[in-house]
């Protein structure tokens, strides 16, 4: 019978027999001679993710497209390499990618539902699934549009005029300005109180006045130095502006000094009882009470006195007719119980309110404020405009290099209606973007000439002719509410081509 020293020696051969037939060991004959299982194992890892490299980079490397790339009237394709747009459009029963001329173009030719950028491969758009059309589009359309929030967000409008370097014509610059730039239109260039704005017409001879509230005064009588000089005109030349400016503004009556016909200036006129007033109790006399809030101005008439504001005060100082009563120009200071007011005079006449102080100089063309701006802060209730007005020693911005006459704030814009009159809900529709330009839309009576058809069949047409809006859509501004702006101060932008669904399919280049 076999010893435990024999099984235990069977067992060790059996087991070196074993080791020897699957991992060859060394002449030794050794176990622990034999290769570790992991060494054999390295190798092969390292081989299998070589392997799975390869395959991931040739994946990685072959074109690729999203999913659904080429459907028609669903995607602004971007080639990734060129950048070029492309839309995919069926003409008959055959779609086609048509290069497309920019942003605006395409958006009017998609479902707006389905107007999603995406970027494709070059090669795949080479690649012969879709056989390419004609180059389309809006030639000039806007290449960056606004979002919807920026296109309904409240806007301030300002035209300006300033005197060429020559001085011989004058340079109209509009501007469109967002919510960040409002700050270009205030500070110390802004109008305030009794600030005026000293300007005459394309003729030459017709001259106004332009308050702070953006209110044109004509000067009844140009010539009349007693008036020039309460107005802070005399010495100063008027500066030229265009019809189009002054009528963005508001209009005031003619500024003449006033005329006191009842009784005789100088003369006593019973009016103040107060004894120690008696010294100014006469005809034409300007007096002037501090009741504890503000300054009031009154002016003294036979047997009564009568409230004035500070601008007619300031009239009735330089008026030759009232020498007589010996003011020297200055309103004299009573105590508020000594005036006992039962009357106005010139109330009903539309003139400003405070001493006057003109800002600007037509004298020199290079050099004080003679930039002159009005500003429309905003349109209420039957068109009715809001205004500012605004001198300085230049445009309120910068003009974009290659523009002489437009700035919008950069990456904004407004979708607006062009009204007339007091009717809010009638005009063109227009566009305005950070071009400078503004672009008509097409309304729901407009129709392209020599539509060319691509893209679209004639019961869809006809379809799409009858809804209104589409160009609004397709743009993306369904949601959004015109604003009303003002033909007079609308046309102070260039305009740009109109915009179309139509005009979109238009081919260049033939």
């Amino acid at each position: 019978m076999a010893s435990r020293r024999d099984e235990l020696n069977a067992y060790t051969f059996a087991k070196r027999r074993t080791l020897a037939s699957f991992l060859q060991p060394s002449p030794t004959g050794s176990e622990e001679g034999a290769p570790k299982p992991l060494g054999a194992l390295v190798p092969g890892v390292v081989v299998g993710v070589v392997i799975l490299a390869v395959f991931g980079g040739i994946g990685m490397f072959k074109p690729t497209a999203p999913a659904g790339w080429s459907d028609v009237e669903s995607h602004v394709i971007v080639a990734s390499e060129s950048t070029t747009r492309y839309v995919v459009l069926k003409t008959g029963k055959e779609a086609q990618l048509h290069p497309v001329l920019n942003m605006a173009s395409a958006k009017l030719l998609l479902d707006p539902d389905k107007d999603s950028v995406i970027t494709v491969d070059e090669d795949v758009l080479d690649g012969g699934k879709l056989p390419h059309g004609a180059t389309i589009g809006i030639p000039y359309a806007p290449d960056r549009l606004p979002s919807s929030d920026e296109a309904e967000a409240a806007k301030r409008w300002a035209v300006c005029e300033s005197p060429s370097a020559g001085g011989r014509s004058i340079q109209k610059a509009a501007f469109v300005l967002a919510e960040k730039d409002w700050a270009k239109t205030e500070g110390r260039d802004k109008l305030s109180g009794g600030d005026l704005m000293y300007v005459v017409g394309p003729d030459g001879k017709k001259q106004y006045v332009v308050d702070a509230q953006g209110t044109a005064y004509p000067l009844a009588d140009p010539s009349d130095t007693e008036l020039l000089k309460a107005l802070d005109t005399q010495g100063r030349d008027p500066q030229r502006v265009s019809q189009e400016w002054l009528d963005t503004l508001h209009k005031g009556d003619p500024i003449a000094i006033p005329k006191i016909t009842d009784g005789t200036p100088g003369a006593k006129a019973n009016a103040l009882t107060d004894p120690s007033l008696r010294d100014f109790d006469k005809v034409g006399e300007v007096i002037k009470a501090n009741d504890g809030q503000s300054l009031k101005y009154y002016v003294v008439l036979p047997g009564k006195v009568a409230r004035v504001s500070e601008f007619v005060a300031t009239l009735l100082l330089n008026s030759g007719d009232l020498v007589p009563v010996g003011q020297t120009g200055e309103a004299q200071p009573v105590s508020p119980g000594a005036v006992a007011d039962s009357t106005t005079f010139e109330a009903d006449k539309n003139w400003p309110t405070y001493m006057p102080k003109t800002v600007n100089d037509g004298t020199s063309a290079t050099s004080g404020r003679n930039t002159v701006c009005n500003v429309l802060r905003s349109v209420g209730s039957g068109n009715r405009t809001t205004l500012s007005t605004w001198a300085g020693t230049d445009f309120p911005a910068t003009l974009p290099t290659g523009s002489s006459s437009a700035y919008v704030t950069a990456g904004s814009g407004q979708l607006y209606r062009q009204v007339m009159g007091t009717e809010a809900d009638a005009g063109p529709v227009f566009l305005v973007t950070d071009t400078g330009l503004r672009y008509a839309l097409q309304s729901n009576s407009d129709s392209a000439t020599g539509d060319s058809g691509i893209g679209t069949t004639a019961k869809q047409r006809k379809e799409e002719l009858s809804e209104a809006k589409i160009a609004q859509t397709r743009l993306g501004y369904e949601k959004v509410s015109p604003a009303p702006v003002p033909a007079e101060w609308s046309t102070f932008l260039p305009t740009g081509p109109r915009l179309s669904e139509a005009a979109a399919r238009q081919p260049q280049g033939s």
